[in-house]
């Protein structure tokens, strides 16, 4: 990432297969789940279907967070709060190099192909912890 300074020690977080994102719902809580992600280029993506909740929540309030916690030790975190952003992913490009880390195809990711969006973290913050 080259848009904010993720210390040197934090940045193996980014490569760790589930991160957590937080968008704020409808009712103004916050609605975090568990999604795989691709970190590069100064921002963290992450493939959707344009139903999902998260992506309604970011179009409404664009703002959020990631979360990411180390398996080996959930005490030490790295968290990126930053702005979110929706875009289409007609073509599947997007999915197609996301599902590349996680050793799938289009073919064999098992989801629906319709309707894909890209969202996208632009982070303002680095917290770390531990």
């Amino acid at each position: 990432m080259s848009s904010l300074d993720i210390p040197a020690d934090f940045a193996d977080l980014l490569q760790i297969p589930v991160g957590s994102v937080t968008t704020i719902g409808p009712s103004g809580y916050p609605q975090a789940s568990a999604v795989w992600f691709l970190a590069e280029d100064g921002v963290v993506r992450t493939s959707l279907t344009d139903t999902n909740q998260k992506v309604k929540n970011a179009l409404a309030n664009p703002k959020g967070t990631y979360l990411f916690l180390d398996p080996a030790s959930p005490y030490r975190t790295l968290e990126l709060r930053g702005d979110l952003s929706v875009e289409p992913d007609t073509d599947i490009a997007f999915l197609t190099l996301q599902l590349v880390k996680y050793g799938l195809t289009p073919e064999t990711f098992g989801r629906p192909l319709d309707g894909r969006v890209v969202l996208t973290l632009t982070p303002h913050r680095v917290r770390t912890w531990g």
